[in-house]
């Protein structure tokens, strides 16, 4: 069995970090009130950052579970009741 290199380690924890940051944004877009709004913003900051740099090298999103996400969905914020 391979070793894993460092690399490869670090290619799974950015996949993790990028499901996890896209699970929560999904969770927040589902949430009301300044706190959430926030919330959503500093995803789509980050999401999109990620999603630009793949798009850049020709990287296809499903292939780190970005699949089918599209960050300016999350600009489609609720008011708060």
């Amino acid at each position: 069995m391979s070793e894993i290199t460092k690399r490869d380690a670090a290619l799974v924890v950015l996949e993790e970090v990028l499901l996890a940051a896209r699970q929560a944004a999904e969770q927040a877009q589902q949430e009301a009130g300044e706190f959430a709004r926030g919330r959503k913003l500093a995803y789509y900051d980050l999401l999109t950052v990620a999603m630009e740099q793949a798009d850049l090298f020709d990287l296809d999103p499903a292939e780190f579970g970005m699949g089918g996400f599209d960050p300016d969905e999350l600009l489609h914020l609720r008011k708060a009741a």
